[in-house]
């Protein structure tokens, strides 16, 4: 047995105070019977015990009412079931409102049924329960039943994605720091992809609909490859997510240019080539037909249109020089002074270490008065290798210079050896440790070195365009000289390099100053698109010892997961019927006197 409030048990001192009345009414003085009254005292003694058992009996009446009354002030609760109403208890109702509960279900939404069952549950609570409300952004609200409630009715399914283990661990952390009973309702689709791992000390109570789960096809990724494009175009790779069983027809809307049309196997990567498009960011929307679950029916991107590089570049470097040339006949090049490729010209620069380490010190002091925060530093000699990247794998690495910090306040890493700088990036200059030649690095006689030089010249050089890819509610790092992300009339000051969390699906421009450096693609959750339901066995091992029930029975069940029943009603009736009997056995008891 518990009580809610201990303090009030000091009061069952006072059911002494019938004892010691009883005590002192009993002192009476000695008397002396006479012969002639003999035969009265006789007639009534058999009188004064039956006066003394029902004096007796008021005495434990009365006793009884005190420690009734001091027992129902200290607010029992007892371990058991079926007490009328329940102890004042601590709750976390859990309102899985993800992207998959907005799938129709005959008509009705998946999550409509749980939301009301939500309601029900709060409507049981009384005003000493402490409430806490939790949904797919995160968010634990604490409130009153009203209060609550009115948020539940409210509820609209959310682009986000609820991860129910970690749900649970949140709510056995809320309810941690609660004395009183507690437990954890949560109500969910219980789609298999969002369950995960999790111990909970407090009771927990899983609410499940019912039935069979519809099909569902969705837009699983749209990659746009290397950017940005050329004038050519690129080419998009889509993928289907979800249980299809056939050819799915998608949709891609580039821009306001007319929609192309294509069909995408379940599983297998459908190519969608695009062309003529001008200079500039192009928004790319991927659809297919609506289905049960409309979230995941589109998916939205970026891709941004450029002209090719105009090179210019160092021609008695051999293996640089071929590989522009390669470059140049493909279209990927050309001749100008936009990039000077391997000293450091007027404009953007990609710079290597001079042939003759006397010019080295020359060329530190260009680089200072050019405000590039990075220098040559001292040669190192050893066989390395780079450490593996976006930019450049793992190759061999035999002399290099170090590259290091002139000002405080430079960043740009792009690539290292042994976790030393190795590439980065400056006021539109780059530096490279080592010369392009196999004397210096294998890099040259590499199958990637001429996609490698490509990247140097169009991506890097030039600014690389991040794409970022992210999910409504999900973390995403900026790129170090982000300032600003704008989405339309909505705009964020931000810090380079800091996590950023869209609050919804769609596109946000990562902005530099002035300048729209790349931007972040928010979708739904893949794994929104697979509705499969976890099974109540794997549920009960997964969260032991889970109680899994239907929503029409969620509103009987709350408050009794804990198994703790309120005695303070029977307590006060037993009071009040000790009252009625007391003030019956007092009114016998005068008369009879």
């Amino acid at each position: 047995m518990s009580f809610l409030h201990p303090w009030m048990l000091l009061g069952l001192g006072a059911a002494a105070i019938p004892i010691i009345l009883h005590l002192i009414a009993r002192r009476r003085p000695p008397t002396v019977i006479f012969p002639a009254v003999r035969y009265l005292v006789d007639t009534a003694r058999e009188h004064q015990r039956r006066l003394r058992i029902r004096n007796l009996l008021l005495l434990l009446v009365r006793t009884a009412l005190i420690v009734a009354l001091m027992l129902a002030a200290s607010g029992p609760s007892v371990p058991i079931s079926g007490v009328p109403g329940h102890a004042p208890s601590a709750l976390v109702v859990i309102v899985d409102n993800s992207v998959s509960s907005g799938a129709v279900a005959g008509g009705t939404a998946v999550g409509e049924p749980l939301r009301r069952a939500a309601a029900e549950v709060l409507s049981r609570a009384t005003a000493e329960d402490a409430l806490w409300l939790l949904t797919a952004d995160g968010l634990a609200r604490s409130g009153d039943r009203k209060t609550l409630t009115r948020v539940v009715d409210s509820l609209a399914t959310s682009s986000m994605r609820l991860d129910l283990g970690a749900a649970i661990r949140q709510a056995d952390a809320i309810l941690a720091g609660e004395e009183r009973p507690g437990e954890i309702f949560l109500i969910t689709d219980l789609q298999r992809t969002a369950v995960s791992p999790a111990a909970t000390q407090a009771p927990l109570v899983v609410v499940r609909p019912e039935g069979d789960v519809v099909s569902n096809v969705g837009v699983g990724s749209v990659a746009t490859g290397t950017q940005p494009w050329q004038f050519d175009g690129g080419r998009l790779i889509v993928t289907i997510a979800g249980d299809a069983d056939g050819p799915v027809a998608l949709s891609v809307a580039v821009g306001g240019r007319p929609e192309r049309q294509a069909l995408a196997g379940p599983g297998a990567p459908v190519a969608v080539t695009v062309t003529g498009l001008t200079p500039g960011w192009w928004p790319v929307v991927v659809s297919v037909d609506p289905d049960e679950l409309r979230a995941d029916d589109r998916r939205v991107t970026a891709v941004r249109v450029a002209p090719v590089a105009r090179v210019t570049w160092n021609p008695a470097d051999l293996h640089l020089a071929t590989a522009v040339q390669v470059l140049e006949a493909d279209g990927r090049v050309r001749r100008g002074n936009e990039v000077t490729l391997g000293g450091l010209g007027r404009g953007l620069s990609v710079v290597f270490p001079p042939a003759d380490p006397a010019e080295v010190g020359a060329l530190n002091r260009a680089l200072g008065r050019r405000g590039v925060a990075w220098r040559f530093g001292d040669p190192v000699n050893a066989a390395e290798r780079s450490d593996s990247g976006a930019l450049v794998g793992a190759v061999a690495v035999a002399r290099r210079y170090r590259l290091e910090r002139s000002t405080a306040g430079g960043t740009g890493v792009l690539a290292t050896v042994g976790g030393d700088p190795w590439m980065v990036r400056d006021a539109g200059v780059v530096l490279l440790g080592s010369r392009l030649d196999p004397e210096w690095t294998e890099l040259p006689l590499a199958a990637e070195f001429v996609p490698f030089v490509d990247a140097l010249i169009n991506r890097v050089a030039r600014g690389e365009v991040a794409l970022r890819q992210g999910t409504p509610g999900g973390t995403v790092l900026l790129p170090d000289r982000t300032t600003e992300v704008h989405s339309g009339e909505r705009r964020w000051t931000v810090e380079g390099g800091a996590p950023f969390s869209p609050p919804a699906t769609g596109l946000y421009y990562l902005v530099a100053g002035i300048d729209t450096m790349g931007v972040l693609a928010a979708n739904v959750d893949v794994r929104e698109s697979y509705l499969e339901r976890a099974g109540d066995r794997a549920i009960r091992q997964l969260w032991h010892p889970a109680r899994i029930i239907e929503p029409e029975r969620a509103r009987d069940v709350v408050f009794a997961a804990g198994a703790r029943g309120d005695l303070r009603g029977p307590l006060l009736w037993l009071a009040l019927a000790l009252a009625l009997v007391e003030v019956g056995l007092a009114s016998l008891r005068k008369r009879e006197s």
